[in-house]
């Protein structure tokens, strides 16, 4: 979500109304550059008397990433006061830190754009890109490492208590795609100890063991259920929340996986529609672009069956636009092509679609998705659901359409 995408905001807006039953933001300081924390602020704060109060919501939020305005902040030097160690370089447009001292500024920031005094939960994101900068291969010092990550996370839990005993925060917790890594995995996050670790931070900052560490997040789904089992059933044991991410996104060997069902598209009428329109566009006119559009056409349509997820469209499409921006000067692209494009993506989500549900039934024998009417969606949000161990299931909530969704499953 983002300020300033109408689409976006109207689908907050909607999120946020009393009947829907809808009382979660989770945000981040790296989404939109900051702008999704603008875009929640600017909701907070509206005088629509049909959306819930500020107390009436879970605000979280996270911070850890130096991207974007940050990595602009750092190299102009607003950082100079944390230790150069403790700033992970990961990649060039990719820096990671969790040291208090960027979190206070970090958190400082957040409270701004979000026009908040205070966020029910802050996460340390995903902690583990100390390791994943560390370690390149498991013959390294594999558990050296994790205690000097488990270290600055006692670090950062100090001074997170402190943000508690200021009222900047209510409670603190940790968002990492480790927690569902197996424990031998060279990145995996280590969450035995963590709750000893907040009671330390508490005693030395607080003097009381009553801690704030309050929630753990993680991504999990039908295809990745590991985390489910160790980490997510370790946190309620210990009376913390679950918080799910990526529920329709799937990841494993067998590749990438879009849990949910398109509607079947009119592709071929409009793909022999668009040819005709060009080919007759392109007679008696020597201008290479028709030419150029008809070839793309085809060479999309030869594509088509070689494209198996909507993952693949995405990294496919920045190559079909780039070269559909050199025509616009030539013809009303929008026009020619909109409709074909359209219709493309549709066909690619449904045969996606379609080839998800067979791998779910053979593969996992999801008897149920046997039913065409059964969503994909459906299935994998119920799965979550009655796992017994999931307290808040994640969703984009950037159109209306998600919000339509996710309060239809919230009724059963």
């Amino acid at each position: 979500m983002c300020l300033g995408n109408k689409l976006n905001e109207n689908a907050l807006f909607k999120a946020l109304r009393r009947e829907t039953d809808i009382n979660v933001i989770d945000t981040s300081t790296n989404y939109c550059d900051g702008e999704s924390e603008s875009l929640v602020g600017k909701v907070l704060t509206s005088s629509n008397d049909k959306l819930l109060s500020r107390s009436e919501i879970c605000l979280a939020t996270k911070y850890g990433y130096i991207q974007g305005n940050n990595m602009t902040l750092y190299r102009n030097g607003s950082f100079k006061n944390i230790p150069d160690e403790h700033i992970v370089r990961y990649s060039p447009n990719c820096f990671h830190c969790i040291h208090p001292e960027f979190m206070r500024d970090q958190l400082t920031r957040s409270l701004h754009r979000m026009q908040t005094s205070y966020v029910d939960i802050l996460f340390i994101h995903n902690p583990e890109y100390f390791l994943m900068d560390k370690i390149k291969s498991s013959n390294e010092n594999v558990k050296g490492y994790q205690n000097q990550m488990l270290d600055r996370i006692s670090q950062s839990f100090e001074a997170m208590e402190e943000a508690i005993h200021k009222g900047q925060i209510l409670s603190y917790g940790i968002s990492s795609n480790s927690f569902s890594l197996a424990e031998d995995d060279k990145h995996f996050l280590p969450f035995y100890d963590l709750i000893d670790r907040a009671k330390e931070a508490s005693k030395r900052v607080r003097k009381t063991e009553n801690h704030g560490f309050a929630a753990v997040q993680m991504p999990a789904n039908l295809l990745e259920t590991y985390g489910l089992k160790t980490a997510a059933k370790w946190a309620k044991q210990n009376g913390l929340k679950v918080f799910i991410n990526r529920p329709l996104n799937a990841f494993n060997s067998d590749g990438a996986f879009r849990l949910a069902s398109y509607p079947k598209a009119n592709y071929e009428t409009i793909k022999s529609s668009t040819v005709s329109y060009l080919e007759t566009l392109s007679q008696g006119r020597e201008s290479n672009s028709i030419h150029s559009i008809l070839d793309l056409v085809k060479q999309m349509n030869n594509r088509l069956p070689l494209i198996k997820n909507v993952f693949e469209w995405e990294n496919y499409r920045i190559a079909v636009y780039s070269s559909i921006r050199q025509f616009r000067e030539d013809i009303d692209i929008d026009t020619v092509l909109r409709p074909f494009l359209d219709a493309f993506e549709a066909e690619v989500r449904y045969r996606g679609s379609q080839a998800v549900r067979n791998y779910l039934i053979e593969k996992l024998h999801i008897e149920e998705l046997k039913d065409e009417n059964k969503s994909i969606e459906q299935v994998a949000m119920k799965f979550l659901f009655n796992s017994g161990v999931v307290d808040v299931v994640l969703m984009g909530m950037t159109r209306e359409k998600y919000v339509d969704f996710a309060k239809e499953m919230i009724k059963h």
